[in-house]
């Protein structure tokens, strides 16, 4: 029975984004519902669904997670019509061969909400093919669900398992513990199960598990995710996801829009803040985003004079590195020279990783403030009395003309090389060799990144180009 059941689960969790929901030994429909099936056009043909689990894939041509073929009843007037629906991976793994799972579903009205009921029928992948039949012990079992109909659009909501368990008699239920995850199989009647989805057909704790089918000519991780912020605007799960998705598609209004809105909800909380202003870095609003970060530093000093906890400091010392960050990208250097004393002292060698960014950012910005003789004592200085790792050593040497190669590495979007060819960059600008600078910037100013690093890269490029102009 358990190894039965986890073949069942393991389709089903294809369904459901790697999540199995609760289903049934007993159907949803009635014999009344076979007597008259319904037909619903506009959830028929080709469907796609969107990668909702991994917003950083988005644009990157992996962001549609499955594809789907709705295929209605031969014959739809007929008793017993069901439809046929096959979906697979929308990027096979090569290693896996060809996967598709196959359903017959029916959809089943009950008051003025449509349901459906979707009984396995075949599962391959590569040489191995699994039918109904072709378990012993397999249970004959239903995915049971409420479905939302648009013209270019299905919403499907699961049954969440651990609800169910809670949530429903024990007579209605059966638990089967396995080694990875416990399975949930409702025993209730058909009418018990059918009262159960009416009570709770708008539910989002009960029918929990989400999959979005959009056609395929239309923006599905768009209207996904805007669907569940309407549903669920102040859920704090579907705004962090709502926020990485607008993120990741450069949308930073709409991010910082949803990330204000979960400081409103939580204004206690230090990431929020500190997220939010990340978000107001790429939006290019650094006077915002040194609001949240003064907002981090005061809520991990809390009552004492220094942060506590070694989490604490560590978002204290980040947050007076970005403020650093902020005044430079700014063009205000003599706030930034500023900000980086403060941000030199809150490192403390031996209780955590110290950056050297601080340092050359106030190097650099004394340079372009004319004043070299301190620029270049302050470098001096600090180079002598910092301790760190020997990757940040290696920048400040390097600022100092003391590397004559590069560091060696191979992945070109590894952090620190990139941290590498933008204090590169700007040691190049500030010998006046703008060439050089802009090919270190440009390999700074990785497109797919999200760090302060790479906006910091494409804002050196962008004043190097109206320099240019002038």
């Amino acid at each position: 029975m358990k190894r039965a059941l986890a073949v069942l689960a393991f389709v089903l969790a294809a369904f459901a984004a790697g999540c199995s929901p609760a289903a049934s030994i007993r159907p949803l429909y009635t014999d009344a519902d076979l007597q008259k099936p319904i037909v619903e056009p506009r959830i028929e043909g080709e469907w796609i669904s969107p990668n909702t689990e991994e917003p950083e894939k988005v644009g990157t041509g992996e962001g549609a997670w499955l594809r789907w073929k709705i295929t209605p009843p031969e014959k739809p007037s007929e008793h017993y019509g069901h439809y046929s629906v096959e979906f697979r991976p929308a990027k096979p793994d090569p290693g896996k061969g060809d996967e598709l799972s196959s359903y017959d579903v029916r959809l089943v009205a009950v008051g003025d909400k449509l349901f459906f009921d979707a009984e396995f029928r075949r599962h391959t992948e590569g040489q191995m093919d699994l039918g109904p039949m072709d378990v012993l012990g397999l249970v004959p079992a239903h995915l049971i669900g409420r479905i939302w109909v648009q013209q270019d659009f299905l919403r499907i909501a699961l049954l969440q398992p651990e609800w169910v368990e809670k949530n429903a008699p024990a007579s209605f239920q059966e638990i089967l513990p396995d080694r990875y995850l416990d399975e949930c199989i409702i025993t209730g009647s058909t009418q018990e199960l059918r009262d159960l989805l009416v009570r709770n057909a708008d539910n989002p704790e009960a029918l929990a598990y989400f999959a979005y089918l959009c056609r395929p000519e239309t923006d599905c991780s768009t209207r996904a995710a805007e669907d569940a912020l309407a549903r669920s605007p102040d859920a704090d799960q579907v705004l962090d996801g709502a926020s990485q998705f607008f993120f990741a598609r450069h949308n930073y209004a709409r991010a910082a829009t949803l990330r204000r809105h979960r400081v409103e909800l939580d204004p206690k909380d230090i990431t929020r803040h500190s997220d939010l202003s990340d978000t107001l870095f790429y939006s290019r609003d650094f006077a915002g985003a040194r609001r949240e970060l003064a907002q981090v530093q005061e809520l991990a000093v809390g009552k004492d004079p220094k942060p506590a906890s070694d989490n604490a400091q560590s978002a204290y010392a980040r947050a007076g590195e970005d403020i650093v960050w902020s005044y430079f990208l700014e063009g205000k250097y003599a706030d930034a020279v500023s900000a980086a004393v403060n941000a030199t002292k809150s490192c403390k060698p031996g209780e955590k990783p110290c950056s050297v960014s601080p340092i050359l950012l106030s190097y650099f910005s004394l340079l372009r403030l004319g004043r070299r003789e301190a620029a270049e004592s302050l470098l001096k200085e600090e180079s002598a009395r910092f301790r760190g790792s020997a990757e940040e050593h290696a920048l400040l040497l390097n600022a100092e003309g003391r590397v004559s190669e590069g560091f060696p590495y191979s992945d070109p979007k590894n952090e620190a090389l990139l941290r590498y060819a933008f204090f590169g960059g700007l040691r190049d600008v500030a010998i006046g060799q703008p060439d050089t600078a802009k090919v270190h910037l440009g390999l700074a100013a990785s497109e797919d990144s999200t760090s302060v690093i790479a906006l910091a890269a494409r804002i050196e490029l962008e004043r190097l180009e109206l320099k240019a102009k002038k």
